[in-house]
């Protein structure tokens, strides 16, 4: 898998992020959040820095999030709407799921940052699996 094909992915008209993720649709294209999320998945060095912390135990939109504060740094008081909070998972799960084929998740990870509660960690990825 290159961060290259996984932008495809995301993008794929079928089998897409927003055809997987109803819900969350509203979210492609609709800015700097989404901008964001697009080059931190097409960036090699980020995605082996979270896959990696996601076999550590750390959840996907946590480490995602600390790339976000790196890059943005957003006031002390900053925090997302549930809305948003619910996307940037959905984001990340698809990646973790529907990208990189992992077989389970694990929900309700304490995270408590920029006003997202919990987050998923992703375990048993496929045996050939290599981090990007």
């Amino acid at each position: 898998m290159t961060t290259r094909s996984l932008k495809d992915q995301i993008y794929n008209s079928k089998t897409g992020f927003a055809k997987i993720y109803k819900n969350a649709a509203p979210f492609v294209n609709s800015g700097d959040l989404w901008d964001f999320c697009i080059a931190t998945a097409t960036d090699e060095k980020r995605m082996l820095c979270i896959a990696f912390a996601n076999e550590l135990g750390i959840p996907p939109v946590k480490s995602l999030l600390y790339f976000y504060r790196q890059e943005k740094n957003p006031a002390d008081d900053f925090t997302f709407d549930a809305q948003t909070s619910q996307w940037l998972g959905a984001f990340m799960g698809f990646i973790f799921k529907y990208c990189f084929h992992y077989q389970k998740q694990k929900n309700r990870n304490q995270i408590q940052i920029y006003g997202i509660g919990t987050a998923a960690k992703f375990s048993e990825p496929p045996a050939d699996f290599k981090i990007p």
